[in-house]
């Protein structure tokens, strides 16, 4: 049991654990829903996937080279896969905890599967109303979603929900962490919108920094001592409060660090999902193993662009502490470019969340990080 302590800052003990060595593989491009805001982009049309031999080969390279110990499954829809049986039976051979992401579509079939196999659901939820979660995702989406997370709740499953904010939603943030709780998920993790995958056309739905922060601040104040854990990703901060997120854990970019490895049936490795929908990845897979790309034009991958610094943030007393801002931000032009940070609201990774604090009781975060 991880237990995350008390501080005064709204920033407070937000990392105390370990970081945890996890894997995204996403086993299958194939999906029935085309959310608008999904960042797997044309992907989805293309619907392959991997074999459990392949998820087996890969799983044994990473558990000796990574330390890998837990596996997120994901798509497309990995329930949809017409071996996600023996996947999952790969998987806890190998030892590794697994997570399922879904949409919640979950056909009647695959539920027995389930049971000793996954370790905890991570459910895509986008509303806390049917017509806000549907205006994203689809019709006939959200009553299934309901059920099955009342279904992974009542047979015990650690559960939690991940909600992608933006300009339709955010007014049902509130009430999600209400439902959240009423449900009895352990968890409620929030996500920043950026437009990359099937979103890129649609700026329009993403928040502007100062929008960001006061909900922020908000979801803070709504969320303080409630039963169900919420995290959040700050995304933007006020110079001033740097100090505080670096304390609470921030180290920077999580891609330089290579912590998010997203390995899809191609055999492309992404570190960063805003590049999900490119050809920019930071490497291959070849024989089971990982390996960085040498061929990539100009040179220029995920990890080359990760690690350039803006002429602005080598002038700027803050860039130790905020890392330099977003790559992704910056090459995808999207919303706040540290090139044009003014050094009083700093741009930080959108893909590191924190909870909530104070905490009213222990949770089993740390497997369901």
């Amino acid at each position: 049991m991880t237990k995350i302590l008390t501080h005064s800052t709204p920033f407070a003990a937000a990392a105390t654990a370990t970081r945890e060595p996890f894997v995204f593989l996403y086993i299958t491009e194939k999906c029935p829903l085309r959310c608008l805001h999904c960042y797997m982009g044309e992907r989805l049309d293309r619907e392959r996937r991997m074999t459990p031999a392949y998820v087996d080969q890969l799983l044994a390279a990473l558990r000796i080279t990574s330390g890998q110990y837990k596996v997120y499954l994901l798509g497309g829809e990995p329930t949809t896969h017409p071996q996600f049986g023996e996947i999952l039976d790969v998987c806890k051979r190998q030892g590794y905890k697994a997570v399922l992401t879904t949409n919640g579509l979950i056909p009647a079939r695959t539920w027995p599967s389930l049971d000793e196999r996954i370790d905890s659901f991570s459910f895509s939820m986008d509303g806390a109303r049917p017509h806000t979660h549907e205006a994203m995702r689809g019709p006939n989406t959200w009553r299934p979603l309901l059920a099955s997370m009342k279904r992974a709740v009542d047979a015990g499953f650690q559960t939690r929900a991940i909600f992608t904010i933006t300009r339709d939603n955010a007014a049902d943030v509130f009430a999600a962490i209400d439902l959240a709780e009423q449900l009895g998920l352990e968890m409620l993790s929030f996500h920043y919108f950026t437009p990359t995958g099937l979103g890129q056309d649609r700026p329009e739905l993403q928040l502007d920094p100062a929008e960001w922060m006061r909900l922020c601040e908000q979801i803070r104040d709504a969320a303080a001592g409630r039963r169900v854990r919420i995290f959040y990703p700050p995304a933007f901060v006020e110079a001033s409060k740097l100090a505080d997120l670096r304390a609470a854990g921030y180290g920077g970019c999580t891609a330089r660090n290579l912590e998010r490895l997203a390995i899809f049936p191609d055999g492309r490795v992404y570190i960063c999902s805003a590049f999900f929908d490119t050809d920019l990845h930071y490497g291959v897979v070849r024989d089971g193993q990982i390996v960085p790309r040498t061929d990539a034009p100009g040179g220029v991958t995920e990890l080359t662009l990760v690690n350039q610094v803006s002429a602005n943030c080598r002038g700027c007393p803050h860039g130790s502490l905020c890392g330099g801002g977003c790559a992704a931000y910056d090459h995808l032009d999207r919303t706040l470019r540290s090139s044009e940070c003014d050094q009083q609201t700093a741009p930080v990774c959108p893909l590191w969340s924190m909870p909530v604090e104070p905490q009213a009781t222990e949770h089993r975060l740390i497997d369901l990080r």
